[in-house]
């Protein structure tokens, strides 16, 4: 009981001390919302500071326990400027860490006035917007233990100081993330060396879109505290080697389009702390061997090799797994009924394979959590198990381009957002059970040989709808001459018995419209010309 209630006074103490705010860091702080050019609409931290409230409150600010700004949080501030070598920011002396991810500094160079900050352990400024040299300031900051200056759209570059001089230099590095910077040519072959010579207790490694090339070092492998590895779309040419489960800490590893050959490395699954790997658009080969029992792997993204055999019913032994991408992959055989028993799945995506057979109808029924399964482009056939539609969470459901046949299930209500059965063997009327999918938004049941009557007017049920594709079945489709508000864009009532323009769509914001081999007749109507069509079949 006194230790707890020692902490509980250690606590309070602690917590009134963070909140005394020293007056010359609050106004360093409001000459820094001052300097700022940000959008105050957009921003939730900034455009609350103010000289009312202790600066140690402010949304954004850490203080320790002397009322020394420590850390600041300006990520997602929508900040285009004001960042300066003389800004108010650089006289902060006390600051560990500074965010200022995701913002948009247009393309201005890092300011030289960093190395003013000699406490500085982390900074983040991926996809803050800045540009040019990397300046060789940064050089001087000896205790930075994370630094992350990846971009998506501009460039960092890495000349002068070039990468070798940036580890060497910052020795402490625990974490580095430089995608999308520009590593010096002469420097793109020998960067895993660079790397494991300079930084060998790194944990978090991130060099993505580098234009770097392989294959990895000797030296590489004995980086064993390494828990993030990503290097995505560089072109490393090499086998996977199986060395990668000699990293017993390894968390994350992404390889996506890193033109990685040769056999599927199977002891990837021996790492027992792995939680999301991705080794997507790669031309791996061979098959997925029997898995051991691990719960750890949460994420499988497989896409876009060339792997072949089936999905082994050992899957299930992956019990953590909340999205498995196996799309583009070759496989054959069905969905082993052990997939049942992946309870935590959200997301998964057998699209484009050679996989066969019914879909049974306890597959699905205890995937609660399922939000988007895609199968299209493959051979299933049979009826589609009514569990599919039913399940609480599902929102996206990809069924088209197989064999399936039979009805559409009559099911209950859920938050479907997109329902694709187009292109397989259905039969009968469309159950009005879909019309109670209020969230639906793209709805296309082409290319099936349903038949019976449809009223178009039911759709105005569904008023988030902005794709409809019903064509090329044996329905007679009829209503809608009169309008009602839509948010409509695609149509596709080809072959559906038309006799008169659908007069429902006249107010929709409509870019393509299908009424191909239809039997309209007379003009076409004056209001068509008035849309945004991009596209207009007759």
């Amino acid at each position: 009981m006194l230790p707890k209630l020692f902490f509980i006074i250690v606590s309070i103490i602690l917590t009134h001390s963070y909140s005394q705010c020293l007056d010359h860091e609050k106004r360093l702080l409001l000459q820094l919302k001052n300097d700022l050019i940000f959008n105050s609409s957009t921003s939730t931290k900034l455009v609350q500071w103010n000289q009312r409230d202790e600066c140690c409150k402010w949304n954004g600010v850490e203080c320790d326990a002397a009322g020394y700004v420590v850390g600041l949080q300006l990520d997602h501030e929508a900040i285009s400027g004001g960042i300066e070598d003389s800004s108010s920011l650089f006289r902060l002396m006390h600051l560990q860490k500074i965010n200022l991810a995701y913002n948009d500094l247009s393309s201005d160079p890092i300011p030289k006035g960093i190395h003013n900050l000699t406490y500085l352990t982390h900074l983040n400024l991926s996809n803050a917007g800045f540009g040019g040299q990397l300046p060789a300031e940064i050089l001087s900051m000896k205790k930075l233990a994370s630094l992350d200056i990846s971009s998506e759209y501009s460039s960092l570059s890495l000349e002068h100081p070039n990468l070798e001089m940036l580890v060497r230099n910052l020795t402490r590095l625990t974490e580095l993330s430089l995608d999308g910077a520009s590593i010096s040519s002469n420097e793109s072959r020998k960067w895993s060396h660079i790397i494991s010579s300079y930084l060998p207790n790194i944990t978090l490694l991130s060099l993505r879109f580098c234009s770097l090339s392989g294959p990895l070092a000797n030296s590489f492998w004995q980086l064993h505290s390494l828990s993030i590895l990503q290097l995505d779309s560089n072109d490393l040419s090499t086998l996977v080697p199986d060395l990668f489960a000699n990293f017993r800490r390894l968390n994350t590893l992404s390889l996506v389009g890193c033109s990685l050959n040769g056999s599927f490395p199977n002891k990837i699954f021996q790492i027992p702390t792995l939680r999301i790997l991705d080794l997507s658009y790669n031309t791996l080969s061979g098959s997925i061997s029997p898995l051991a029992q691990t719960g750890s792997l949460e994420s499988m993204v497989l896409k876009w090799n060339n792997l072949s055999g089936s999905i082994p019913t050992s899957i299930s032994n992956l019990r953590n797994l909340s999205k498995i991408d196996l799309s583009h992959c070759q496989l054959t055989g069905s969905i082993p009924p052990t997939l049942a028993r992946l309870t935590q799945l959200i997301h998964v995506d057998l699209s484009f394979n050679l996989l066969t057979g019914p879909l049974s109808s306890t597959l699905f029924e205890g995937l609660s959590n399922l939000a988007y399964l895609n199968m299209d482009s493959n051979s299933f056939s049979g009826d589609i198990p009514h569990s599919l539609l039913g399940l609480p969470s599902m929102s996206r459901l990809h069924l088209n381009n197989n064999k399936f046949s039979g009805v559409i299930p009559i099911v209950n209500v859920s938050k479907m957002v997109l329902l694709d059965l187009s292109g397989n063997q259905l039969e009968g009327p469309i159950p009005d059970s879909l019309f109670q999918f209020h969230s639906l938004e793209y709805l296309t049941l082409s290319n099936n040989s349903l038949n019976g009557s449809f009223v178009l007017d039911k759709l105005t049920r569904l008023a988030n709808l902005t794709h409809l594709g019903l064509s090329r079945n044996n329905l007679s489709v009829y209503g809608g001459n009169h309008s009602w508000s839509s948010q409509l864009q695609e149509v596709g009532l080809a072959s559906c018995n038309l006799h008169a323009f659908p007069d429902f769509i006249k107010h929709s914001p409509l870019t393509e419209l299908d009424l191909s081999n239809n039997r309209i007749a007379g003009e076409i109507p004056s209001w068509i010309w008035g849309t945004q069509l991009k596209e207009l079949k007759l």
